[in-house]
C-alpha cells in the first residue's frame, strides 16, 4: 500500500479578513505574517486592489511542514 499525498482542497485565495476569521487570529497578526513572508500574497491586478493571500502556497507549506515533522519523528 502506497501513501498518497495531496494538497487539501479549499479556496485558492482569501482576503486578509477571511484568513483571520478562518484561522481565528487578528488582522494585525495576518498583516505581520505577510510582512515576515510567512504568507504569500497574490499580485494585485489593479492599483488600490485588495490584497489576497495565496492559499495554495499556504496549504503546500503546511503539507511540507507536516511531512518534515513526520519524517523527523521516524528518524
Amino acid at each position: 500500500m502506497s501513501i498518497q499525498i495531496a494538497i487539501p482542497s479549499g479556496p485558492d485565495f482569501l482576503s486578509y479578513e477571511e484568513f483571520a476569521k478562518q484561522y481565528d487570529c487578528s488582522l494585525n497578526t495576518v498583516k505581520d505574517m505577510v510582512k515576515k513572508g510567512e504568507l504569500l500574497v497574490v499580485p494585485r491586478t489593479r492599483e488600490g486592489g485588495l490584497g489576497r493571500i495565496n492559499m495554495i502556497a499556504f496549504r503546500a507549506r503546511l503539507l511540507a511542514q507536516a511531512l518534515n515533522s513526520r519524517y523527523a519523528v521516524f528518524q
